[in-house]
């Protein structure tokens, strides 16, 4: 059910807008506000999908807690009705109205506008893909929105501005140090909704430098756990990949992170043609003159992009820069190539019945239904409305199963480190603990073996 507020504090006119919406679509939650800070404490209480604000009366004339309310919720789409008071119309969009309308409203006309805006108020949710993979897509197809991005108890927001990433946001950050956060976050729920164009840009750089600098400071926070941590775990290297008679694994359209020798800016290029085993044809990211040194150079040019969950990176040798028909770059193809996992870990989708057993605690049936070589997600389907027993985070645990290629039960200590209960079930994210090394080796080849197989 969609809720709109309506913000008027003139009685008839608000039991007529009232009348109208409720009217207009019976599965609709119709709440109401005298003035806009009324709003703003409604709109931090519960999911709000539109707000229609009157902004002809006295009260509103400066429009300052207009401007309040849309950059405090610049998700939710804002109506504006307004009597063609000059400047006012014209001001409303600039803070944040997705409309304004003139009084006395054309109902026809509110009412299409509405519709538009609920249906794209919250566009989808989206669950399983990673968040650099959701912004990519976005940054190709130019689209304006924000995501909300939810984990455990944690909600960040990425605001897209037609496809370029210009700002974040989470409990304590904002801008670069919040995006990088907010990729880190593994078994997200997000939701595409809205953007109204009330933040300023805080983010400048290329969206591969952001994903890149999130994966870096990522790979340094495991270390760093890595080390205080006992427990010994499972650290995967830099993986290596022939070229030779192979085409890389690099797509029309993609864009790269160029390192050039001697600059310490990075730039950013676009992908736009290959043969195979001879060169690759880049679009150049400054002008052709600044290339000249470059062309036939000993030193070589990193180039980085993400692909399939993974980054890559190769070096290459600038062959040859032109300026016509278009800036163009002719970069050396790669006899190697090399990549690191995105995920600090190898996972699989598995699904292994087994039994989840908590110290001094009735035993729980579920399945394991996402594995790595550090830990897996465990699922537990709920019965007849019955809960669970509390489980807390940080609680250690002991796994029974049966393990792919191993025909006798074992058993797998493991600590429980975030949960998502829904009301038909419970997904327990679990870390192992002084994993035995047989079953270390078996998890692995298993991973490898299914990643050969895709």
């Amino acid at each position: 059910m969609k809720t709109v507020v309506i913000i008027e504090n003139e009685a008839v006119e608000l039991k007529a807008l009232v009348g109208l919406f409720e009217h207009w679509q019976q599965e609709i939650n119709v709440l109401t506000a005298r003035e806009e800070r009324a709003a703003i404490t409604i709109m931090s209480q519960q999911q709000v999908d539109l707000v229609v604000c009157d902004l002809s009366l006295p009260k509103s004339s400066s429009l300052e807690d207009f401007s309040l309310l849309t950059h405090t919720f610049p998700y939710i789409p804002c109506i504006a009705l307004s009597r063609d008071d000059g400047y006012i119309p014209e001001e409303a969009m600039r803070r944040g109205a997705s409309h304004c309308l003139e009084k006395p409203v054309n109902t026809s006309n509110l009412l299409m506008h509405a519709g538009e805006l609920l249906d794209s108020a919250t566009s989808g949710t989206v669950k399983g893909i990673p968040i650099h993979s959701l912004l990519q897509m976005l940054e190709t197809e130019e689209k304006t929105c924000t995501l909300q991005v939810n984990r455990q108890h944690d909600t960040g927001h990425l605001y897209v501005k037609e496809g370029a990433l210009i700002g974040a946001e989470t409990k304590h950050f904002t801008g670069e140090a919040a995006a990088h956060l907010i990729l880190s976050w593994q078994e997200t729920v997000i939701r595409i909704r809205y953007f109204n164009g009330q933040r300023k840009r805080q983010i400048n750089k290329p969206l591969i430098s952001i994903i890149m600098e999130a994966f870096r400071l990522g790979g340094e926070r495991n270390k760093v756990h890595s080390k205080a941590s006992s427990a010994n775990r499972l650290q995967l290297p830099l993986q290596h990949l022939s070229t030779l008679g192979k085409r890389i694994p690099l797509e029309i359209g993609s864009r790269l992170q160029l390192e050039f020798p001697h600059l310490d800016s990075l730039f950013e290029s676009v992908m736009v043609g290959m043969l195979q085993e001879n060169y690759l044809i880049a679009t150049n990211p400054q002008p052709s003159s600044d290339m000249e040194d470059l062309v036939g150079g000993k030193q070589r040019i990193v180039i980085k992009y993400v692909h399939k969950g993974r980054v890559w990176m190769f070096k290459s040798q600038l062959l040859k820069a032109v300026d016509s028909p278009s800036q163009l770059l002719f970069l050396e193809y790669p006899g190697a190539i090399h990549y690191h996992e995105l995920r600090k870990a190898k996972r699989s989708s598995i699904f292994i019945p087994s039994t989840f057993h908590i110290h001094q605690q009735p035993e729980l049936y579920g399945n394991l239904v996402d594995l790595s070589s550090t830990g897996g997600l465990y699922l537990i389907k709920h019965k007849n409305g019955i809960p669970l027993p509390q489980i807390d985070l940080n609680t250690s645990i002991l796994l029974r199963c049966l393990l792919p290629g191993i025909k006798e039960e074992q058993q797998i200590n493991g600590t429980v480190r975030n949960m998502q209960i829904d009301p038909a079930e419970t997904r327990i994210g679990i870390e192992f603990v002084n994993l035995q090394p047989h079953l270390a080796d078996t998890i692995g080849q298993y991973l490898y073996s299914i990643e050969s197989m895709g």
